[in-house]
């Protein structure tokens, strides 16, 4: 199986459509088979991961928990930086091919363990393919271990969707970054590519990176801070006016773009 998921933030403005396309992989594991899943990401997926960045044909990977939320949501997510188009052609035919190189890397016996543990039911709820469409960062990806995702079902044209974030919330978010104001120390928009069509409630999100829990929460701001004008505009295109939904994911372990694996506490 496949593991896909979100943690690799670009340390630079891309204000434009890009080739940058990544996946989420929602999932519901129930709590007495996490940590069973927790070992198996940790000790075989990660290093999938970990081969293929380091020979270009990802850009990153991550697993993320909900903090707080329904029950009867998906509580793990799995993100997978995957890059251009070509890496996206590729992606699975990659996998495969660098599972396999893993699993021999082990050596016989361990590998047949290893085949064994990953003998697991399905937890999967959704899939869906992402395109970065804005992206900036004052931290590296290994500081990031927070982050809240605002799903939104954007009515009208998303492009224009896009640059009004980009020229409203963004250029304010990236000035204040700039000058150490607030807890928030990433920002991302992205659109869904696929699946898309009226069965699906949010069509596009936000992203937020932080780097405690006590900043999600609360995040904090200057008093004198003035916040950009017309975001009514914003709201005015999104269903209902606000978000669809709000929620928040620690990233339990993640493999960022140089192929660096780092395990949270």
């Amino acid at each position: 199986m496949k593991k896909f998921i979100t943690i690799t933030l670009l340390l630079f403005i891309n204000f434009s459509f890009s080739q940058d396309y990544f996946t989420h992989d929602y999932r519901y594991i129930p709590a007495d088979k996490l940590e069973h899943h927790i070992k198996i990401e940790k000790h075989y997926w990660s290093k999938v991961a970990q081969l293929l960045v380091k020979e270009g044909k990802l850009m990153g990977w991550a697993m993320l928990q909900k903090e707080g939320g329904s029950s009867n949501e998906p509580n793990i997510y799995f993100y997978i930086g995957i890059g251009d188009k070509n890496n996206l052609d590729n992606l699975y035919d990659n996998y495969a091919k660098a599972s396999k190189t893993i699993l021999n890397s082990m050596g016989e016996d361990a590998a047949e363990l290893v085949q064994i543990a990953l003998n697991v039911e399905p937890t999967g709820v959704f899939n869906t393919i992402m395109q970065r469409t804005n992206s900036l960062s004052t931290k590296k990806d290994y500081e990031l271990n927070y982050i809240k995702i605002n799903y939104a079902k954007v009515n009208g044209n998303i492009g224009q969707f896009s640059n009004m974030q980009k020229n409203m919330w963004g250029s304010f978010i990236k000035k204040e970054m700039d000058k150490g104001n607030g807890s928030q120390v990433t920002w991302a928009t992205a659109r869904k590519v696929s699946p898309n069509g009226n069965g699906y409630n949010w069509n596009f999100m936000t992203i937020d990176g932080y780097e405690t829990s006590s900043d999600v929460l609360a995040p904090s701001w200057n008093p004198n801070t003035k916040f950009p004008e017309g975001l009514d505009k914003i709201n005015s295109m999104m269903e209902g006016g606000t978000f669809y939904k709000q929620v928040t994911w620690k990233v339990l372990m993640s493999v960022d773009r140089e192929g660096n694996f780092r395990i949270r506490d």
